[in-house]
């Protein structure tokens, strides 16, 4: 009988392995739920590091004789759970605990048991580790609900109809001068770095507490570097960091995580150029936090700064708009100069556009396909230089006297590194 029950076609290896991976999901998510409910919040959880690798089991014995004898078994199992579920929260709940974090787990457990045994492992992992991490942030995410403001909810609304609907509505083909221009892909572009911009000022939010010049400069680095250099530069003028070397600290830590976005963008365009890049930046970003480290060392280690960097909300419909003016207007010169001279044009509009959005001259260069790899990527290697150049200039226009010899120590190497990426490649 109980030989019966084994599905045909699945050898029992499989088998032992997905109740393997069945079991270590649950307790996974147990483990979470009992120190969260009994270390953390000193109350009797609905389940814990032994019931959960059980429901597991059970979505998992569920579906494996609902494949054999029919899916009733599986629609029963889910059901009577999820009553037994319902009637545990009725009755807590009588004792005025409200929350149904710990019970809906409880159901998602049961659910991933049963995506192992289909063989969707991966996807039952990647889920249990959103799972797991959604838990275990309630403290903080609990924080950065406190620390929004009206209009990051408006810009929330805001990206979501920049992104569903607004981009449905463009059409698709050749519009403008030369037929330059693809409405829907411009669009695509701006929810591209809008993204972008919008995660690292949640991040931002999010890591609010952890306060410090090296982590500022990096998170702050997402949103925008030029912005975090004209903030620190003006703030050590003021006198408001606490020591004036973490000013030059965060300004070389937020160029080194603009390497990285670059990266980021240039995949989302063209792979291969990505791909082809990926050695070059990965230097030139080693040696940016190697030098922001070094620098933070230099400082004797006093990251504490009793100042918030002043990061703000970065999309809105203005904002929006004014990047896809800004790539229209770059995409339309940079076809203007690269027309008979297409090499020279390119490296010439790299350096003029770079100095004042990076954004802007990496996506334009990358829908540049009928370029060679080697060409675009020297071109966003030299824009690249000409906005450090760039921040540079802030630094020295806006920032304290002693800034200039930190940021200078780093920028300096960055240009070595970007100069030695040119040369080897």
């Amino acid at each position: 009988m109980f030989d019966a029950l084994d599905p045909p076609l699945l050898e029992p290896h499989s088998l032992l392995v997905r109740l393997l991976t069945a079991l270590g999901i649950g307790f996974l998510i147990g483990l979470e739920r009992e120190y969260a409910k009994r270390v953390v919040d000193k109350e009797e959880p609905f389940a814990g590091v032994r019931t959960y690798p059980l429901i597991a089991l059970l979505g998992f014995l569920s579906a494996l004789i609902g494949e054999r004898y029919g899916p009733a078994f599986l629609v029963a199992g889910f059901v009577g759970f999820t009553a037994m579920v319902v009637a545990t929260y009725l009755m807590m709940a009588r004792s005025s605990s409200y929350g149904i974090t710990t019970e809906l787990a409880g159901i998602i457990a049961f659910l991933l048991g049963v995506l192992v045994y289909e063989d969707r492992i991966l996807l039952a992992t990647v889920i249990t580790v959103i799972v797991a991490s959604l838990l275990s942030l309630k403290v903080r995410l609990h924080q950065f609900i406190t620390t929004l403001t009206p209009q990051d909810i408006r810009a929330f609304i805001q990206f979501t109809i920049i992104s569903a609907l607004v981009l449905p509505l463009l059409p698709a083909g050749a519009y403008g001068p030369g037929g330059v221009w693809d409405l829907h892909d411009i669009w695509t572009m701006v929810i591209l770095v809008s993204g972008i911009s919008l995660g690292g000022y949640l991040l931002a939010k999010v890591m609010g507490g952890r306060k410090g010049t090296l982590m500022e400069g990096l998170v702050g680095g997402l949103v925008s570097s030029t912005a975090v250099t004209l903030s620190l530069s003006r703030r050590s003028r003021a006198g408001q960091v606490a020591t004036k070397r973490l000013s030059a600290v965060g300004i070389v830590a937020a160029t080194a995580v603009l390497y990285p976005r670059i990266l980021l963008e240039a995949w989302a365009v063209d792979r291969e150029l990505a791909l082809h890049l990926l050695p070059r930046l990965a230097l030139i970003a080693v040696v940016a936090l190697g030098m922001a480290y070094l620098l933070w060392r230099r400082a004797n280690g006093h990251e504490e700064d009793p100042a918030d960097l002043a990061l703000t909300n970065p999309l809105n419909f203005g904002v929006a708009l004014q990047f896809a003016a800004v790539y229209m207007a770059v995409q339309w010169l940079m076809a203007l100069a690269t027309a008979h001279y297409p090499a020279q044009g390119l490296y010439a509009g790299s350096l003029v556009f770079g100095a004042t959005d990076m954004d802007a001259i990496t996506l334009s260069i990358a829908r540049q396909g009928e370029l060679a790899h080697g060409q675009r990527g020297n071109a966003i290697l030299l824009a690249t230089c000409s906005n450090t150049v760039m921040k540079f200039l802030l630094v020295l226009l806006f920032g304290d006297r002693s800034l200039r010899k930190g940021v200078g120590m780093g920028f300096g190497a960055i240009f070595l590194a970007t100069l030695l990426a040119l040369l080897i490649w």
